[in-house]
């Protein structure tokens, strides 16, 4: 489906205003403002592990508020009428609360964010025994005998190209899983517990907080459960197990596991860090991942003070994977 896009420009301080103002005629909004990165980085005590430079480059933009209209007859006349509404607002400005409310409007195809990043998604070695393939490539002739791990992350994160991920499949291609039971906890694509399961896992449970990344994740091991031949068996859930006390008795009446993956951030690894190593097997692993380097300590301290070894550990970009034993 195509869409027109109404980029509307403003201040910072009414960009929220502007936008809830306007949300009756389109609820299909973002705002863009550069302030809000220079209000977290001047918090007094900041939680953020990694702040991309891209987000600093951008600090001296003016600030806009962008909506959406499906392209046709009706999202015409909604755009129409959003244009209206902002003009109204303009001649009623007169202390200048909302800036300048210049507006353009461009249309956006779909596939334009949907499938043109697939151009640069290519098959790929992890290892010594692996091949990351995405669905719509042809398998390179060249595998060499390695093990083809077919993925489609759909919208959700895991294409094993970023350093958090590959670290953690690096690290599961040098196990022996065969047999294993496993924990994906943030699983996104379910590209982990694909890879355990490719390996040998014999069952894998799935875990994450966006619906849509669970439905792909199941879809993905699936194939990798075919590919593998094993007869593995997939179970995921949806939801957040801090909260929620129905989604951690599930995960623990499919445990133990001993492989447990969990790539997120140092903050949900440490609040998640009882909860992980209730439902680990003793002599069991954990692979913990998305650290950014700032962090490294304090995410292996929590660990080591609950009782965990740390087996290994890997670094690449700024970013930290360590794999520890109960």
């Amino acid at each position: 489906m195509d869409y027109y896009r109404l980029v509307i420009e403003t201040t910072s301080a009414a960009a929220e205003v502007l936008a809830a103002a306007l949300s009756h005629i389109s609820p299909f909004c973002e705002i863009d403002d550069p302030d809000n990165v220079r209000e977290l980085t001047q918090a007094p005590s900041p939680r953020w592990d990694y702040l991309g430079e891209e987000l600093f480059e951008n600090s001296g933009r003016t600030p806009t508020v962008t909506f959406y209209f499906e392209r046709g007859e009706q999202g015409a006349l909604l755009l129409r009428e959003t244009e209206a509404a902002v003009r109204a607002l303009a001649q009623n400005d007169s202390q200048g609360f909302y800036g300048s409310l210049k507006m353009r409007v461009d249309e956006v195809k779909s596939e334009d964010w949907e499938n043109n990043w697939k151009q640069y998604y290519k098959p790929f070695a992890v290892g010594s025994r692996l091949l990351v393939h995405p669905s719509w490539e042809p398998v390179p002739q060249d595998a060499q005998g390695r093990k083809v791990l077919t993925i489609d992350p759909s919208s959700s994160f895991g294409t094993g190209s970023h350093a958090t991920t590959r670290l953690c499949m690096e690290t599961l291609d040098g196990m022996e899983l065969c047999g294993a039971n496993v924990l994906d906890m943030g699983c996104g694509s379910g590209i982990l517990a694909a890879t355990a399961v490719l390996l040998g896992a014999q069952s894998a449970f799935l875990c994450d907080i966006e619906p849509a990344a669970v439905k792909t994740a199941a879809e993905n091991v699936g194939q990798a459960a075919a590919e593998a031949g094993t007869g593995a068996v997939c179970r995921a859930a949806c939801g957040n197990w801090l909260e929620n006390a129905g989604l951690a008795a599930q995960i623990a009446g499919q445990g133990p596991y001993d492989v447990i993956c969990a790539n997120i951030v140092a903050d949900v690894l440490i609040a998640m860090c009882t909860g992980l190593i209730s439902v680990l097997r003793p002599g069991g692993v954990i692979l913990l991942s998305g650290i950014i380097d700032s962090r490294r300590d304090e995410v292996l301290e929590t660990y080591e003070k609950a009782g965990l070894h740390l087996e290994c550990e890997k670094n690449r970009d700024g970013w930290t994977m360590f794999s520890m034993k109960r």
